[in-house]
């Protein structure tokens, strides 16, 4: 059975004053259906045997939570019970809610099953129906008419009537629709001023310690610096310094101060003025909200504020989040950074406190201070004494004496190649020689003067050829000009193999006069000092420090692959070359520019970075 909205006004107020049957339950079943538009609604009290009894429906007859109710309340009951309202999707896409209710025979829920359509209007519907939670409680809603200001809280403080209740929770949902703060906070105030007959309702949050105001009633727009408009925050922040609501003129025996609502009172002609304060001590990053009514005429009912104070609650959450994302990125970095500090500085949590000191004392250190900055490049050990070894003749290395990285002495033999060829050569020649010389001897007996010519020239041929034999056959071992390291040329390649004249056999360098490249990155070259001074740790000796200077910077860039363009330094090494050193040794330099900043130190290379990428 659906009910208008007029139905559920009559049938709240005629559970005013019911019975609690059979039919007050049924009744409030329908009530509870029509204002949350639910599918089916159940209401039920726990039992002495820890199940829960049925006292009434929504429809009366195949209501679909029948069936699974003991399983929804095993899982919502517990979070009902302990925060006032639980809810949760089923398989269907329905959404199964409960909501506790005010009722002093035993712990009491509503069970409500609600379409899926309405998920985005959850927490409105819910709301709705935690409004009437309390009409269970017993006695009336509401008294006939009473303007007196009953202390909140007190026994004899009572609650709204139905239709006002409806009002009340219709004003919450429409509140709720608004997905600006400023036009949410303008259509609270202008429906509260509708609702509750006043001439004038006031919204003001709390920020930095100072009150602003957020919304005027039938107000679209004001000026902050008007005067009247500070009067307003004074007011509000006189309630909010007071940290409790207050209800003006005074009671004679208040101990409350009211001088800025007396100056409102005054200067507008108010006769009567409410300000209401809302905190969230759960939630102390949510800054206070405060709420300002005025009435030339009548006063102000302490239940209907107290009503209106709780509808207060209930939006404030909601409220102060839509007030954040409204304010930008930069209010929400600016709020969360608020957050964070109050509670990293709390006297409860000292070693947040200690953290944030270090934290702090961390970057200042590292914005103010300076510590050594030194560039580090790839290095290697070089000289300028190295001589290639060549083959002295077309032929084939017979032996290899020598490999890569032996110590040689000048003269010794580093290869020999084979002279088997040779030999047979300077055999043939020494004969065709012979046989020349005979005929020219023959060709002179016998007076013939030109064949003794020719027979001559033809053994100087074979003499010129067999002294460059002879001369090769001197060249055939391969010898070590001058002492030092075989620095290229390994045994295992050359044995065996044929050169040509020129062949390159052996690389060998001198030990002395070692010095040191280094191949410094073109980004770095802008900090490099003249003359600086530096260290380098050969890979071989890690341990060891090798200090250095640079003498020479070659003007040129060269390219490497991958690492881009290159400067090469040339140093000059402190010490002398020890045994151990070898030129092709690489390493890692460090070279001194003097103190620079840490921030900078860790930083630069970054902002070159974007420098070159977003040209800034």
């Amino acid at each position: 059975m659906s009910m208008d909205p007029q139905q559920v006004f009559e049938t709240l107020r005629a559970l005013r004053r019911a019975p609690r049957d059979a039919a007050y339950w049924a009744g409030l079943s329908a009530c509870l259906a029509a204002l949350c538009r639910a599918r089916a609604v159940l209401l039920l009290r726990a039992a002495d045997d820890g199940g829960w009894r049925v006292l009434g429906s929504q429809p009366a007859t195949d209501n679909p939570l029948a069936a699974q109710a003991a399983a929804r309340l095993a899982e919502l009951a517990p979070r009902a019970l302990a925060q006032g309202q639980a809810y949760q999707p089923d398989v269907q896409g329905q959404i199964v809610a409960a909501v506790r209710l005010v009722d002093p025979e035993g712990k009491t829920l509503a069970l409500l099953e609600i379409p899926g359509r309405e998920r985005a209007a959850i927490n409105d519907l819910l709301v709705r129906a935690q409004l009437v939670a309390d009409l269970p409680a017993g006695g009336e809603l509401a008294p006939a008419a009473s303007t007196a200001a009953a202390p909140a809280g007190s026994p004899a403080q009572a609650l709204v009537p139905a239709q006002e209740l409806v009002d009340l929770v219709d004003l919450v949902a429409r509140v709720m629709k608004e997905t600006q703060a400023g036009a949410a906070a303008l259509a609270l105030v202008n429906q509260l001023a509708a609702a509750l007959k006043c001439d004038q309702a006031v919204l003001g949050w709390a920020e930095h310690g100072l009150v602003r105001v957020e919304a005027i009633s039938h107000i679209d727009r004001f000026e902050r610096k008007a005067e009247n408009v500070q009067m307003l925050e004074a007011a509000l922040e006189e309630a909010l310094d007071q940290h409790g609501d207050l209800v003006f003129p005074l009671p004679a025996d208040s101990p409350a101060i009211s001088l800025a609502h007396d100056r409102l009172a005054r200067m507008m002609g108010y006769h009567h003025l409410a300000t209401l304060v809302v905190r969230d001590d759960e939630a102390p990053e949510r800054p206070p909200m405060a709420l300002l009514l005025g009435r030339r005429e009548g006063g102000f009912d302490a239940a209907r504020l107290q009503q209106v104070s709780v509808a207060m609650h209930l939006l404030h959450p909601w409220l102060a989040a839509l007030r954040e994302r409204s304010g930008g990125w930069l209010r929400r970095s600016a709020s969360r950074l608020r957050h964070g500090l109050r509670e990293a500085l709390s006297p409860q949590r000292p070693g947040r406190k200690v953290l944030a000191l270090a934290v702090l004392l961390f970057v200042l250190g590292i914005s103010i201070g300076t510590w050594p900055y030194r560039l580090e490049a790839p290095a290697e050990l070089a000289t300028d004494s190295v001589q290639v070894v060549s083959a002295p003749f077309d032929g084939y290395l017979r032996q290899v004496q020598a490999n890569l990285g032996d110590t040689v002495r000048a003269g010794a033999v580093l290869a020999a190649l084979d002279t088997r060829e040779l030999t047979l050569q300077a055999s043939d020649l020494l004969s065709e020689l012979g046989r020349h010389e005979a005929e020219a001897d023959r060709a002179r007996a016998l007076g013939q003067a030109a064949e003794t010519q020719i027979a001559l020239t033809r053994a100087a041929q074979a003499r010129a050829r067999l002294e460059r034999v002879r001369f090769q056959l001197q060249q055939a071992q391969v010898l070590a000009p001058f002492d030092g390291v075989l620095v290229e040329g390994e045994r295992k390649e050359l044995a065996g193999a044929p050169v040509r004249q020129g062949d390159k056999l052996f690389r060998l360098a001198r030990i002395e006069g070692l010095y040191a490249v280094v191949h410094l990155p073109e980004r770095d070259v802008r900090e490099l000092a003249p003359q600086a001074r530096g260290r380098l740790r050969l890979l071989s000796q890690p341990d060891r420090e090798i200090g250095f200077q640079v003498e020479t910077l070659v003007p040129i860039a060269q390219v490497r692959g991958a690492q881009g363009g290159q400067f090469h330094l040339k140093v000059r090494l402190d010490q002398a070359a020890e045994p151990w050193w070898r030129p092709g040794m690489t390493g890692l330099a460090q070279i001194e520019v003097g103190d620079r900043r840490i921030l900078w130190i860790w930083t630069h290379r970054l902002m070159d970075t974007l420098r070159l990428k977003l040209w800034w």
